[in-house]
């Protein structure tokens, strides 16, 4: 199987490249001739053999990503050129490419969909079946977490979208059952039309981390439970709900651990929600960008991570299944999207309502009192739930297989 795999920003900060790369190699390794097509990937950061697939870096790698990714709080207008930038270049380059090159089965994922629709549309050139990925189904005025302009621009984005749909895009790969159910209601789209659902993954550690020796190499000395809260704070990830859940439960005896870069807020906001909630002694702030070989601390040194996000979230499973899950870290989480329905179905932790600070704290004061052994059972039960960049390869390759059976 000749697979053209289309990423417009192979080296965006976070988790484009692992992803990219990972299910790139693990599909090679299966046996699929694999093109990577994109801006620019550095595939030594992760893995650790020799590329199986081939790389395609257009305009010659020149569209490296890396200033957008710096001045993304500063300038958000510039950021955003960026990815449109980039989003447009790689689906026009890719057009061209297609245009002297014979695959199979093409791949798309983190593009703008209307940028990528409206060349689709306007394209003369044969195109093999296209699977697009899809990572948030919010494709409405009510599901999109963004200002009245940008639920606007959703709206019209789904028009353009569904006007290539099934002419041009054949299938969607999404992350989860919710994101299935969503899609093909936001899209009008048929009973048939072809959705799989491929969970996130990851490889588990190459090294288990005791707690004190993750606390120390964090510099963090309290031997106290301590929950985490990891990964970018956006506004839809309710930081606010989980502060004031800490106020209600200050006296009780742990810490908060709030580590990630900053995105929807500045340091001083944060720091401000802080001093107003007077609970200063109760919080750990890493603000930041964390390197990927930091991030393991972050868990081994954890008992329990939080996700108190908001009924708006509409994301995947990532933080849950590539970090949560494969470092064995009970949950507790908000009642929204799948990562409500996995905790739950998967008994990998507790479940608040989402945006109740009070139903949080009592989540988290339940998981204080838990014994040693309940634990460890949300523990066990996190790491069976855990998904594998081996297991992802094998569920797109049969996708692929049955997309390019039915053309056929």
């Amino acid at each position: 199987m000749r697979i053209l795999f289309i990423q417009p920003t192979g080296d965006k900060r976070g988790h484009y490249g692992i992803y990219t790369t990972n299910v790139c190699q693990q599909m090679a390794k299966q046996g699929a001739n694999v093109t990577l097509f994109t801006n620019k990937i550095y595939p030594n950061k992760f893995i650790d053999q020799k590329p199986l697939f081939n790389i395609v870096e257009f305009k010659k790698g020149k569209y490296v990503f890396e200033k957008f990714d710096k001045i993304k709080k500063r300038f958000p207008i510039f950021y955003t050129f960026g990815y449109l930038r980039n989003s447009f270049t790689a689906i026009s380059e890719a057009l061209k490419y297609l245009k002297k090159n014979d695959f199979d089965i093409v791949f798309v994922m983190d593009t703008e969909y209307a940028i990528l629709s409206i060349l689709l549309k306007f394209s003369r050139i044969k195109i093999p079946p296209l699977v697009l990925m899809v990572q948030a189904a919010n494709f409405s005025f009510s599901k999109f977490a963004g200002g009245t302009i940008l639920k606007i621009y959703k709206l019209i984005q789904r028009m353009i979208l569904k006007s290539v749909i099934p002419q041009r895009i054949k299938a969607f790969s999404v992350l989860g059952e919710f994101h299935k159910k969503e899609l093909k209601k936001q899209l009008d789209l048929s009973s048939d039309f072809p959705i799989r659902v491929v969970y996130d993954g990851a490889d588990p550690p190459k090294k288990i981390i005791s707690k004190d020796e993750a606390r120390k190499k964090l510099n963090i000395t309290e031997k106290i439970p301590l929950f985490l809260f990891f990964g970018m704070l956006r506004k839809d990830k309710g930081i606010e709900y989980l502060l004031n859940a800490v106020r209600f439960i200050k006296d009780e005896k742990f810490k908060l651990v709030i580590a990630g870069s900053l995105f929807d807020y500045t340091k001083t906001e944060i720091e401000a929600m802080i001093e107003k909630l007077d609970i200063k002694e109760k919080i750990v702030l890493r603000l930041g960008y964390i390197e990927d070989h930091n991030v393991p601390l972050y868990f081994f040194a954890s008992d329990a991570i939080v996700f108190p996000y908001k009924k708006v979230y509409t994301g995947g499973t990532g933080p849950l299944l590539k970090e949560a899950a494969i470092y064995s870290t009970p949950i507790i989480a908000s009642n929204v999207s799948e990562m409500g329905r996995l905790v739950k179905k998967n008994k990998m932790g507790l479940i608040a309502e989402s945006e109740n600070s009070k139903d949080l704290a009592r989540q988290m004061k339940n998981f204080l009192s838990m014994t040693k052994s309940e634990k460890k059972t949300m523990a066990n039960n996190a790491r069976k739930t855990a998904n594998t960049w081996d297991k992802m390869a094998k569920e797109y390759l049969s996708f692929f297989k049955e997309i390019i059976n039915e053309k056929n």
